[in-house]
C-alpha cells in the first residue's frame, strides 16, 4: 500500500524529451499498444517522445490518464485503508471497476519488478524446507504430496523450487516447469501466472490484462466464494497430518476461504505448527483460540515439546518453524 501511494503515476503528453519516468501505462495496457515501453526504449533510449509514435496511441494514453490514473492516485494518497485489498474493495463495481482492474494491473507490475530485482541471497524458510526434503530418497514424492496454500500473489516458492530442480537435480527447464505444474502449489486469492508463461520479473511481457482476471481481492473472494475449490482445500485440510501457518495474518476471512471454521476442527487431528512472530499477547490469543493451538512465548533456551505440545502457535520466524518442527520419517 506505502508503494502505491509512493508511486510516481506520471503525466500527460506531451512530455518533456528528458523526463526519465518510465512509461509504465505502455507495459500495463500493452493489449492497446501493441508492445511494450521496454521495447521502445531499446530502440530510443532516452527519447521518450518516440515511446507513443502514433497520435491514437497518445490519446489513448491521456485518456488513461485523465479517467483512470490520475483519479486513482489522488484517492489512494488520500486513503484511510491499510492494505490495497481494502482500498480496492471501494472501487469494485459500478463505474470504478476500470481503477480496480488498474489497481490488480499496478499491484502485478509492483510484484514483477520485485521479482525482477530480487536475487534470493538469502537463506529462508524454502531453502531450509528443500534442504530437509533433498536428504529423503522419495524427494520427488514429498513434493507432490505436499500442500501449499497461498495467499500470495508472487511466484517464489515456485522459483525457487525450478531454481533447485534445475540447479541442483540438473532438470532441463521444460521437464522444471512439467514437474512443478504436477505439484499442488494454489494460490488462493488469484495467481500472476507460471513461470513458463510469465517468466519471473517478466515487467515488460507481464500480460496485465489477463493477470487481473485472475486475481481477486479478499472481498471478491468473500462476494464469488467458489464452493467446490473451498471443499478441495477442505479435503487437503482433513487429511494433512501436519499444517504450518508462515508469516500468516490469520483475518478469518482468509481462513473461512480455505475451509477452517472458528475452532478448527477440520484439522484437530493434525500437528499444527504457526508462527505468530512480533504479534501481540491479544493477538496471539485469539488466533490460537480460533485454532485451539498452545501459544508459546519465544524464549532463549529450547523447551521440552513432549507430544500433547503438538499443536503450537509461537512467536517465531518461518525458518525457525522449518528448522524446529519439520522433520520427515
Amino acid at each position: 500500500m506505502q508503494k502505491l501511494k509512493n508511486f510516481d503515476y506520471g503525466r500527460k503528453f506531451p512530455r518533456d524529451p528528458n523526463d526519465s519516468i518510465d512509461i509504465f501505462l505502455v507495459d500495463l495496457y500493452q493489449e492497446h499498444f501493441g508492445y511494450s515501453s521496454t521495447d521502445n526504449k531499446r530502440q530510443y533510449g532516452k527519447d521518450y517522445a518516440w515511446v507513443l509514435p502514433y497520435t491514437e496511441h497518445e490519446n489513448f494514453y491521456n485518456q488513461l490518464m485523465d479517467g483512470i490514473v490520475l483519479p486513482f492516485a489522488q484517492s489512494i494518497r488520500h486513503s484511510m485503508m491499510v492494505s490495497t485489498d481494502e482500498f480496492l474493495k471501494n472501487r469494485l463495481g459500478q463505474k470504478q471497476n476500470e481503477q480496480a482492474d488498474f489497481g490488480k494491473r499496478l499491484i502485478a507490475y509492483e510484484i514483477l519488478k520485485a521479482e525482477q530485482a530480487s536475487r534470493l541471497g538469502n537463506i529462508d524458510w524454502i531453502q531450509h524446507l528443500l534442504s530437509r526434503i533433498d536428504q529423503q530418497d522419495n524427494w520427488k514424492e514429498i513434493l507432490k504430496q505436499t500442500v501449499f496454500l497461498t495467499f500470495n500473489y508472487d511466484r517464489v516458492l515456485e522459483y525457487c523450487i525450478f531454481l533447485y530442480l534445475t540447479s541442483d537435480k540438473q532438470y532441463a527447464d521444460a521437464a522444471a516447469h512439467a514437474f512443478i505444474k504436477e505439484m499442488q502449489i494454489f494460490h488462493v486469492n488469484g495467481f500472476i501466472g507460471s513461470l513458463e508463461e510469465i517468466p519471473f520479473g517478466a515487467v515488460e511481457n507481464g500480460k496485465y490484462q489477463e493477470i487481473a482476471k485472475r486475481m481477486e481481492t479478499v472481498w471478491e473472494k468473500r462476494q464469488n466464494r467458489d464452493e467446490t475449490e473451498k471443499a478441495k482445500y477442505q479435503e487437503f485440510l482433513k487429511s494433512a497430518q501436519r499444517v504450518y501457518f508462515m508469516g500468516f495474518s490469520y483475518i478469518p476471512d482468509n481462513l473461512e476461504s480455505i475451509g477452517i471454521p472458528r475452532g478448527a476442527e477440520i484439522i484437530r487431528n493434525a500437528k499444527v505448527y504457526a508462527t505468530a512472530m512480533g504479534l501481540s499477547s491479544q493477538n496471539r490469543l485469539r488466533i490460537s483460540t480460533y485454532l485451539d493451538l498452545m501459544d508459546f512465548e519465544k524464549r532463549n533456551e529450547p523447551e521440552p515439546m513432549p507430544e500433547i505440545e503438538n499443536r503450537i502457535l509461537k512467536d517465531a520466524s518461518a525458518v525457525d518453524l522449518i528448522l524446529d518442527y519439520y522433520t520427515l520419517p
